[in-house]
């Protein structure tokens, strides 16, 4: 992604800040693109960093000015590393303040039960499901192809699309997720969640399932809190996801397994964890979010 378009999804994120908090962070980034050009955010360097301080610095702008400018791009990139955009921050220790590591923020019962009922076309209620159910990254989610889900029943595996029109209530699915650095985990989906799944993939015979951009993706999600008075992102729903998993009772080494922070499921038995434990985890998600 280009720094234009991150910077696009950070200023939607921080919209609830005071309106010359946003404005600065917006010149400040606008800045940033025009001195190292609007390249990839992941080619982002130390070096693009010291060129625009030296930028600054020849402009004659207070320290001040431009220590604060240096903490808002520190700011964003802290961002799009809870987003798993980018690995770690082009910023140096000796250039970055200190900063808030706050938990990020989830929905209430309350509030996941008003985003659902708020959410009647059929595509973006089977993402926020998915979102809530399974905790998956927006990269994920977006890179879901039909060859990737699967149905275990009896003991067999098929593809979706073999026994989609013959999906039962007991089916479980899972879903080949590629995730950060490569790393391969099956997530499974089950119950109300799975059934409306297949509805939409029955109903829109695409690949990837999604095929909608990342950018397009996060302005859905926003839409959708908009309508149900919720400030909302797609990460803010993943973190949902990993709340209700660990008010259920959900041991936090699972948690971790199912949404990618650690070992695929391929090296499970190394973590002791195993299918059963995270299907018992989506359903009781799927049920939380229905009842």
């Amino acid at each position: 992604m280009k720094i234009s378009e991150c910077a696009e999804l950070y200023l939607s994120y921080i919209a609830d800040k005071s309106e010359n908090t946003v404005k600065n962070y917006k010149i400040d980034l606008k800045q940033f693109a025009e001195v190292v050009k609007d390249k990839d955010i992941e080619e982002i360097t130390k070096a693009d960093i010291a060129k625009f301080r030296m930028v600054l610095q020849s402009k004659k702008l207070k320290s001040s000015t431009i220590a604060r400018k240096l903490a808002s791009l520190n700011s964003f990139f802290q961002y799009l590393i809870d987003l798993d955009l980018i690995s770690s921050s082009p910023i140096t220790k000796s250039h970055r303040p200190k900063i808030n590591n706050k938990i990020p923020s989830s929905l209430t019962y309350e509030e996941v039960k008003k985003l659902i009922e708020k959410t009647d076309n059929l595509m973006d209620r089977v993402i926020v499901k998915l979102f809530l159910t399974t905790g998956l990254r927006s990269s994920e989610l977006l890179g879901i192809k039909r060859e990737d889900i699967v149905i275990e029943r009896d003991g067999k595996i098929y593809n979706i699309d073999f026994v989609l029109e013959d999906i039962k209530e007991t089916d479980i699915a899972f879903i080949k997720i590629l995730g950060k650095g490569n790393k391969e985990r099956l997530v499974p989906i089950s119950g109300d969640t799975l059934k409306e799944f297949t509805e939409y993939l029955k109903k829109y015979d695409v690949n990837p399932v999604f095929p909608i951009s990342y950018i397009m993706l996060w302005r859905r999600i926003i839409n959708l809190g908009k309508k149900a008075g919720i400030y909302l992102h797609p990460h803010k729903l993943r973190h949902t996801a990993a709340t209700l998993a660990l008010q259920s009772g959900a041991e936090l080494r699972v948690i971790q397994e199912l949404l990618g922070h650690a070992s695929p499921l391929t090296t499970a038995r190394y973590a002791k964890v195993n299918r059963k434990q995270l299907v018992e985890i989506t359903k009781n998600l799927s049920k939380t979010i229905m009842e």
